[in-house]
């Protein structure tokens, strides 16, 4: 699992919305470095990097919630909706490779050719599932992307008077 970006520029003297933008901020940053890498469905460990970091923006931002209005709430949906689809996704990845384990440990002879059998149809089912959960992901990122979600809940986060939006790359 890939640890958490550090927030630097927390000051316990500045107020407590100063310190949710800048530790907000720096969690949105950490969700969008995994977006180069969701292009490819057999990036498991990429996918579940992600399904973390959006749990990490999602609960601080829940968190900091106070600070910010209804509109504030919308971006948590969506945040929520993101992280139970690629919950979804890692599930179905978790259990294909308990079944492959599995399936491996079987021996070659007796009742253990028709759990084979199970197994395998167990499997294409969770592939199947996976690719479906995988796609509709997919969608609703690139939809997301087209709406410009990052930049809109950069803007919520951070306000007319915050700190300035990173300059660096999102």
């Amino acid at each position: 699992m890939a640890k958490a970006w550090k927030a630097k520029g927390i000051h316990p003297q500045l107020s407590y919305r100063w310190n949710a933008q800048v530790i907000l901020a720096v969690k949105i940053q950490e969700v969008y470095s995994w977006a180069e890498s969701i292009r490819n469905p057999d990036n498991i460990k990429e996918l579940h990097n992600l399904r973390i970091s959006v749990k990490r923006l999602r609960y601080s931002m829940e968190f900091f919630a106070i600070n910010y209005g209804e509109e504030f709430q919308d971006f948590l949906k969506v945040l929520a909706d993101l992280q139970e689809q690629l919950g979804d996704i890692h599930d179905c990845d978790v259990v294909q490779t308990v079944l492959t384990d599995y399936l491996q440990s079987l021996p070659d002879q007796g009742d253990a050719e028709t759990d084979a059998i199970g197994i395998n149809a167990l499997l294409v089912r969770y592939r199947e599932m996976r690719d479906a959960k995988y796609q509709a992901f997919l969608q609703r990122w690139e939809a997301l992307e087209e709406a410009d979600f990052k930049i809109q809940l950069f803007r919520i986060v951070i306000g007319e008077s915050g700190i300035e939006a990173p300059s660096q790359e999102l």
